[in-house]
């Protein structure tokens, strides 16, 4: 495949643009050059061929336009969804968005963020949900939220927020979307609004929810059995898994408004699973939880970079894969071949102030020797 048509590359020259003048888009460059180093620690004073200050500037203080760069990816991230669908017009593959809250745990005290940093489930730190889109062998992030803390809009509540961002011709399939979340996510007002967008649901949910019969969850002995959870208007289909990671046994349950069958929802309830793979690989690799910027519009920029340097690996992967199909790729290769290919400049200026300051030392032991 000639390299302009891959679809790393076309979205990488269409983020170009966003950096309207030479400096930001040259502190663009270094900066994914760090996030494509892999090693999931882009620090601004890991730069050589830029100052950290300056590419401190970049993140909070440079007049670029972050909303025309998130435009861009999302973009691409439709275009790449549909031309999936075109190229299997008989067996469309399903769309299923995936919604949880990812915790970024942080030290210290940041005053300009302060309405950011709270303490969720024993984490203090900056708590984000995010909607992530799988179809086929897509995996794509495609927005996220804050979550502000007590008083707030809860994670449900964001999660249908967010949901409405997806463009209504997602939706409006012959195969309905199916939206997947975990047991944070089981409120009545988030279950009637996804299944008022047209979409279907499986979400886990706490056994000690209780049913319009007076029953809690945990009573059922049927899994696939259809009840009535209090609060909603339509009958669900419960079933559960038993997980054997401590000493004594855990009992999961996932309910959805389909009736799929005890054993195949259970079997389907993992799915939403594949967004703690995305979460694992964007901190791990691309450094999404290594932000120590002062400025929210630096954290935010932040993670927006952080995202695209996961969509142009997984881009570049699909165009040129480096595993087999369903296998979970090796990230570092990945973003090894997007950094050679992209910023490649930057590396060699890197590599030669390097060989500039060895062949200095060398110099000056051998004037110190003679």
């Amino acid at each position: 495949m000639i390299p302009k048509e891959q679809r790393s590359r076309r979205l990488y020259s269409d983020i170009l643009p966003c950096f309207t003048r030479k400096q930001h888009r040259e502190s663009f460059e270094v900066f994914l050059d760090l996030l494509l180093d892999g090693s999931g620690r882009p620090l601004p004073e890991r730069a050589t061929v830029k100052s950290p200050s300056s590419i401190s500037r970049f993140l909070n203080h440079a007049t670029w336009n972050t909303r025309q760069l998130c435009r861009v990816m999302r973009q691409h991230a439709l275009q790449t969804l549909q031309d999936l669908w075109e190229q299997q017009p008989h067996h469309r593959p399903r769309l299923e968005l995936l919604v949880d809250l990812t915790s970024l745990e942080k030290t210290g005290k940041f005053s300009e963020l302060a309405d950011w940093v709270h303490t969720f489930n024993s984490v203090y730190g900056v708590h984000l949900v995010v909607l992530y889109l799988c179809c086929g062998e897509l995996r794509l992030p495609w927005a996220f939220q804050v979550w502000r803390g007590k008083g707030s809009p809860s994670p449900a509540q964001l999660a249908l927020k967010l949901l409405r961002t997806v463009p209504a011709a997602l939706l409006t399939r012959k195969r309905r979307p199916r939206l997947y979340a975990d047991g944070g996510f089981e409120s009545a007002e988030l279950i009637q609004g996804v299944l008022a967008r047209g979409v279907d649901i499986v979400v886990g949910v706490r056994c000690t929810r209780k049913l319009e019969d007076g029953r809690q969850l945990r009573e059922l002995t049927v899994r696939g059995s259809l009840v009535k959870p209090c609060g909603l208007d339509q009958v669900m289909c419960v079933s559960w898994v038993w997980l054997y990671r401590n000493k004594e046994p855990e009992q999961r349950f996932v309910m959805s408004n389909l009736n799929l069958g005890g054993k195949y929802l259970a079997r389907i309830g993992k799915r939403r699973w594949r967004i703690e793979a995305f979460f694992k690989t964007v901190k791990g690799r691309f450094g999404l939880e290594r932000f120590a910027q002062h400025s929210k519009q630096g954290v935010m920029r932040w993670w927006c970079l952080s995202g695209m340097a996961f969509l142009l690996c997984h881009l570049q992967n699909i165009d040129v894969p480096v595993s087999g199909p369903g296998a979970w790729p090796d990230w570092g290769d990945l973003a090894r071949t997007v950094r050679f290919s992209f910023v490649p400049e930057v590396r060699r200026r890197a590599l030669q102030l390097e060989l500039d300051a060895l062949s200095a030392f060398q110099h000056a032991l051998f004037a110190s020797s003679t």
